[in-house]
């Protein structure tokens, strides 16, 4: 039973029991004016309203006590009738007059106010100076400023607000519970508004405008995009293997994919998310000659191999906690030596510390919306329509083939970087596009003949991650492709078709 259900049943029986004591006393003097049930809540609702009329009147000593308890009632009520009143001005209407106002401005609604969705709305309203933010009332406030309002997220009264107008409302779910983000975006994709939901749920057949997205992700993509790995690091050793560890593993596996002649060690401690058991036909590739870059899980401590810490090119500190990662570098810069480019995941950035992973950086609109990842990889789903005809547009693809477009969007900068030979490359922009695709186009055969080779790799790198194996036909179901053969196996068409990525460069930099 809730709360209010309960106190309004108390206050109910007390009044009762009010009601009778001052019956029971008053009835028993012969010169009383209250006799009655109906005389005491004659009396009882005059006194407790101040009207006061002064037709009944308690004369016996009890009789005027619960006629003193009715009157100081009087003001508390008159006490919840202005806080009710107050509550429905600040709470509903003056919120409520604020949106009519606000109609033509583009409203974010979010599930939940915390440092998550703090993160997220500071973002966009570095974007959007126009914007209103809209949380829900009551809970610690993350979040000030004159551009906030605090209200029920009810889609169907936004919208009518809004003037019966769906443009310009974007919901986000962003609680702390991930499962039940994705309950509660589920049930507002039928209002043909976009709904982004925070969650590591895979969706094959999202609805339409649900629009998913993880911490963890966000976290791995933004890491290999700012820190991309330098021609002179081919050892990697990564600390923590959890949740955030894994997802950062499995981006730089799906990203960090060469030319022939550079290949990458990627040395693994505490690994206690199971890599091995989420992905076991990649680590096995990445053990055999099947590709040519090696993925390392130890058992052992970090610490323990000082020739190992020599060694690395790159350390990365990816605990879960904070403390740890900070704890785990004190101890390297205290007692081992190395040279490594040392980064540490913290939540919160420390200036003087090399670091990532903080809400800052990776609870964004680029992140979290991906819209200009998304566009771009529509982009190239098109393009390979063009040269392919019989491919689905981009919305009637599933969630493999959608993540598979996005790994071919996410590889472009390392497409541009090791055509321009320019490792201070970070963004896909159409200059870079042209001034690479101009660079391919100059290119040997043989030249070609590795790139092509390089895109197969990372295509076979891909389905290896989701577990797919060779078989002699294609069965999505079982994840069997006739295809994930060495690249001097394939015919001449099929190695056409690995230079499609490289052509793209050229389609994108006329692309909008």
């Amino acid at each position: 039973m809730k709360k209010g259900v309960k106190i309004l049943i108390y206050t109910a029986v007390i009044y009762v029991i009010l009601l009778v004591l001052l019956v029971a006393a008053e009835s028993a003097d012969p010169s009383a004016s209250i006799r009655t049930v109906w005389d005491a809540v004659w009396f009882s609702l005059i006194t407790m309203t101040t009207v006061g009329y002064g037709d009944l009147s308690p004369v016996t000593p009890l009789g005027r006590v619960l006629g003193l308890v009715f009157a100081l009632c009087s003001i508390g009520i008159l006490t919840a009738l202005i806080g009710i009143g107050l509550q429905l001005i600040a709470g509903q209407f003056v919120p409520s007059m604020r949106l009519r106002f606000g109609r033509k401005r583009p409203w974010y609604v979010f599930s939940a106010e915390n440092e998550d969705a703090a993160s997220l709305a500071e973002d966009l309203r570095r974007q959007e100076k126009n914007a209103l933010f809209l949380f829900p009332s009551g809970g610690k406030k993350q979040v000030a400023g004159l551009d906030v309002i605090r209200t029920e997220p009810d889609t169907e009264r936004l919208i009518r607000l809004r003037g019966g107008s769906k443009n310009g409302i974007s919901l986000f779910f962003m609680d702390d519970d991930p499962w039940k983000n994705y309950a509660e975006a589920q049930k507002q994709t039928g209002y043909g508004i976009p709904v982004y939901c925070m969650t590591d749920a895979p969706d094959d057949n999202p609805a339409d405008g649900l629009h998913l997205f993880s911490r963890t992700e966000a976290l791995g993509r933004s890491y290999w995009k700012e820190h991309p790995l330098l021609t002179s690091e081919r050892c990697v050793l990564l600390v923590g293997c959890g949740p955030s560890g894994c997802a950062l593993l499995e981006r730089a596996l799906l990203t960090n994919v060469f030319e022939p002649g550079r290949s990458v060690e990627y040395h693994v401690f505490r690994d206690t998310q199971g890599f091995d058991r989420l992905h076991p036909r990649l680590v096995r590739a990445l053990a055999s000659d099947e590709d040519a870059d090696s993925l390392f899980l130890h058992t052992e401590g970090w610490m323990e191999d000082e020739d190992l810490l020599a060694q690395a090119d790159r350390i990365i500190f990816c605990l879960e906690e904070d403390s740890d990662n900070l704890e785990a570098y004190e101890k390297l810069r205290t007692w081992l030596p190395t040279a490594a480019h040392v980064h540490v995941r913290l939540t919160e950035a420390i200036p003087s510390l090399a670091s990532f992973g903080s809400r800052r950086e990776i609870i964004t609109a680029e992140y979290v919306m991906k819209d200009a990842l998304n566009r771009r990889a529509a982009a190239l789903n098109d393009i390979y329509n063009a040269n392919a005809p019989g491919g689905s547009d981009w919305e009637a693809l599933s969630w493999f083939l959608r993540q598979s477009n996005i790994a071919v969007a996410d590889h472009l900068a390392v497409k541009i970087r090791i055509l321009l030979r320019d490792e201070s490359i970070r963004e896909v922009t159409q200059e870079n596009c042209r001034r690479a695709y101009e660079r391919y186009l100059a290119a040997s055969p043989e030249e070609k003949e590795l790139l092509k080779e390089l895109e197969h790799r990372r295509w076979m790198r891909f389905h290896w991650m989701y577990n797919w194996r060779q078989a002699p036909a294609r069965d999505n179901e079982k994840r069997r492709h006739p295809l994930l053969i060495p690249y001097r196996q394939l015919a001449q068409a099929e190695k056409d078709k690995d230079g499609y990525a490289w052509e793209m460069l050229g389609k994108l930099a006329e692309h909008p």
